[in-house]
């Protein structure tokens, strides 16, 4: 018996067919099944959240390590990481609003807004970019990536354990995103990914299922070293998006 199949993933009909010569031949027909586009949503939370002056090309800042300046900022972040996720095919949406004005203090509660929309939308992933702050004990901050030094990653997870929390986020389906995204970042380059912290808080990721928090890099990082980072980070979200539709 021959058959004749495609790679890729075809719905497969067939007939068999008897020769004079003793043997069956299955004629199979071959309908190739797209996978639907997968879809992420990017925003921030903390949008003035900015890296270490570069003398070469400073930015002009709105108090420490903060600007409102989106070619700086974490805005500049997530539409590089767009980009990055576009070329490889998938539909994103960039959420630039300011959600810092007027106060940081109650960011959260604005940015939620945008988060509870896109879920009403539907995607995939939930994205909300971050700076982390500097520490010692969070090890080398940088790593090699092609050759040039790139910022370490961080996810955060809110399993909704704090005080007048009374929606939970489904913190288990988030932990393992980011678990699978980050191995999938260590694997490429070591070190990578500084692993998943879980958190008390919320973050928001209550509103919407796979969110994460991705703190990119840190205020001793450099805006360059940031964007150094974002090319392992989309190969590692695709390769996630291809683990969940494998059989």
């Amino acid at each position: 018996m021959i058959l004749f199949a495609l790679m890729g993933n075809p719905a497969v009909t067939g007939r068999s067919e008897e020769s004079g010569e003793g043997f069956s031949m299955q004629v199979i027909s071959v309908v190739s099944v797209q996978r639907p586009q997968r879809r992420v949503y990017i925003y921030h939370t903390h949008t003035h959240e900015a890296y270490n002056q570069d003398p070469d090309d400073p930015y002009r800042p709105t108090e420490t390590w903060r600007t409102a300046d989106e070619n700086y900022n974490m805005i500049r972040v997530g539409k590089e990481l767009a980009i990055l996720l576009q070329d490889a095919g998938v539909f994103v949406t960039h959420d630039t609003t300011d959600y810092e004005l007027p106060r940081l203090s109650t960011a959260y509660s604005r940015s939620l807004a945008g988060i509870e929309q896109a879920a009403r939308e539907g995607y995939d992933l939930y994205l909300d970019i971050h700076r982390d702050s500097y520490s010692k004990g969070n090890g080398p901050n940088t790593v090699t990536v092609d050759g040039a030094e790139a910022a370490r990653l961080l996810f955060l997870i809110g399993q909704g354990t704090g005080s007048n929390l009374d929606e939970k986020p489904d913190w288990q389906a988030n932990e393992k995103a980011a678990l699978m995204i980050g191995a999938f970042l260590n694997e490429k380059t070591e070190n990578l990914c500084r692993g998943v912290s879980l958190k008390s808080g919320r973050y928001n990721q209550q509103a919407a299922t796979p969110s994460l928090l991705i703190e990119v890099g840190n205020n001793r990082n450099t805006l360059a070293e940031a964007l150094g980072a974002l090319p392992p980070l989309c190969a590692a979200i695709c390769r996630y998006f291809d683990a969940l539709a494998a059989p």
